[in-house]
């Protein structure tokens, strides 16, 4: 029988029952408690009519229920769906519906926002889930919304049905959703899926005895993921409930961390902690960056500072993991330059999608068995982006820039959608939050644009200083000089408190309620 993730579970549920598998703060689960929870959770779902198929939602953060239900929902063959905790009624509107969701589980808040009321303010019309499991709320709840402990009086103990997947099973549903607009829906095949995170796991070497601290969500695709390549390993892997950068580091010294997973926004924040030298990070073999461009001086900082192996990937979440820079093999290179992987393919398209040979800018294609079956009830957006070939495989068009540069790697240039038409120059969002990063009173950044009546479009960079700082236009324009060109200097500048970074990536959607200053 081919390998599966409840194989990799239960082998190491049976070998060592009492390894832990997850840890949320100082909440433990063992691989042998995976087990047993997971079959109680899926003989209550069961117990709802949820079959192989069926889509379960999970709208929580961070915890050690969100991870059960999602592997019970697998346990039996239905396919979860986990949405940020932060949406709202207009945003749970559309994707509950989209995404034909039968049952839901969830959170009463999260942060400031109230899920319960959310999901209270969701339309009949809108709402496919005849039922919501609520954790953390026994009072108020009626009709479709049920609370936790009532869903656990249906479940039974003598549960150990584990769905075999067939070959072109779909895993899960993973939901990605702007500020406007319908969201995207990615159906995440089982098996390239499975062998994206066993490979990428084997060719960084985890094992039984690695622990990986993420600095990711597990309701983002990504920060799921790179958890797994660890587990399947037999490995421990750990996140928060939120980001904090103290407590971020506090646990990797306290449980002897030897992975972390951090975009360049969070490694900033993290070197920029007073006393940052007082942590003893000496467990650290390995740093793996992904999510945003990896700026030099922050790599040079963890390879010849610290000590630490870097792993700078690009990935989406349509893919799974696609190219690397590997400070072990590629030291002395700039992060941003990348190579294949032993189980990746890429090639660059122009804009008609013709494969370009020489040095030109395209579009990077990727084929790995891990693309997606399709974007979820939209043929014309899959017919799109996927293409494939005459030999059954699947290549996702990526939106990144990039072009080829000897020893057969590609240099990253961008993001094709995050382009900012400034008067008559293109400027990359990319290549300018990371020349800010580099400014020492600068912690956080994230660069996007605004309408100009003149120019087109405005560069807008939201900005988290350190200690409160006060940063100026001018001061960054003085910094830029000799840097990057001076039509690539933020038009404005907005001080914030904090760039919204839980996630791995920056939620632009998030940042105008965050202003504070100019």
């Amino acid at each position: 029988m081919r390998r599966n993730f409840f194989n990799d579970y239960a082998g190491t549920a049976s070998t060592n029952p009492d390894k832990v598998l997850l840890r949320i703060d100082d909440r433990e689960l063992t691989y042998g408690e995976f087990m047993k929870k997971t079959a109680f959770i899926a003989s209550g779902m069961k117990k709802y009519g949820i079959c192989p198929n069926d889509k379960v939602g999970i709208i929580m953060p961070n915890s050690i229920e969100w991870y059960i239900v999602f592997w019970s929902a697998v346990r039996l063959g239905a396919q979860p769906v986990p949405i940020d905790p932060q949406s709202g009624v207009l945003e749970l509107s559309r994707l509950i519906p989209a995404t034909n969701v039968k049952i839901c589980f969830a959170a009463t808040k999260y942060r400031a926002n109230s899920i319960l009321d959310a999901v209270r303010g969701v339309s009949d019309e809108n709402m496919t889930s005849e039922k919501i499991i609520f954790f953390g709320s026994e009072c108020g709840l009626s009709g479709r919304l049920v609370s936790s402990d009532s869903f656990f009086a249906d479940c039974t103990d003598d549960f150990d049905d584990i769905y075999i997947p067939e070959d072109d099973h779909i895993m899960s549903l993973a939901c990605t959703s702007g500020s406007t607009g319908a969201p995207k829906i990615l159906s995440v095949p089982y098996y390239g899926f499975y062998d994206a995170a066993y490979d990428m796991g084997s060719y960084l070497e985890f094992n039984e005895k690695d622990v990986m601290m993420i600095g990711m969500t597990l309701y983002h695709q990504g920060g799921f993921g790179m958890g797994l390549q660890n587990t399947i390993q037999g490995g421990t892997v750990m996140y928060q409930p939120q980001f904090n950068a103290d407590s971020f580091l506090e646990t990797v010294q306290k449980y002897k961390v030897s992975v972390i997973q951090l975009t360049s926004t969070l490694a900033k924040v993290l070197l920029s902690v007073p006393d940052f030298e007082k942590y003893d990070l000496s467990s650290i073999k390995t740093c793996y960056f992904a999510g945003e461009v990896l700026p030099k001086e922050i790599a040079d900082v963890f390879v010849n500072k610290l000590n630490i192996r870097v792993i700078n990937v690009i990935g989406s979440s349509e893919t799974a993991t696609m190219v690397v820079w590997d400070s072990d093999k590629d030291n002395g290179t700039d992060p941003s330059d990348f190579r294949k992987l032993p189980f990746t393919d890429f090639k660059i398209l122009d804009s008609e999608g013709n494969e370009i040979e020489n040095d030109e800018v395209g579009e990077l294609c990727i084929n790995t068995t891990a693309v997606i079956s399709d974007y979820y009830g939209n043929p014309e957006l899959s017919a799109e982006k996927i293409i494939t070939d005459e030999d059954s495989k699947r290549w996702f068009r990526t939106g990144d820039l990039v072009r080829r540069i000897p020893d057969g790697k590609i240099r990253f240039a961008g993001r094709s959608k995050r382009i900012i038409k400034r008067g008559g120059n293109l400027v990359h969002a990319e290549e300018v939050e990371s020349c800010l990063l580099t400014y020492e009173k600068i912690a956080a950044v994230a660069v996007t644009d605004e309408p100009h009546p003149v120019i087109g479009q405005q560069i807008v960079a939201y900005i988290q200083t350190k200690e409160n700082i006060k940063v100026t236009r001018g001061e960054l324009a003085r910094y830029f000089d000799g840097k990057l060109s001076a039509y690539k200097v933020p038009d404005k500048v907005v001080i914030v408190e904090e760039i919204p970074k839980d996630i791995g990536k920056i939620q632009f959607k998030y940042l105008r309620e965050k202003k504070v200053g100019k």
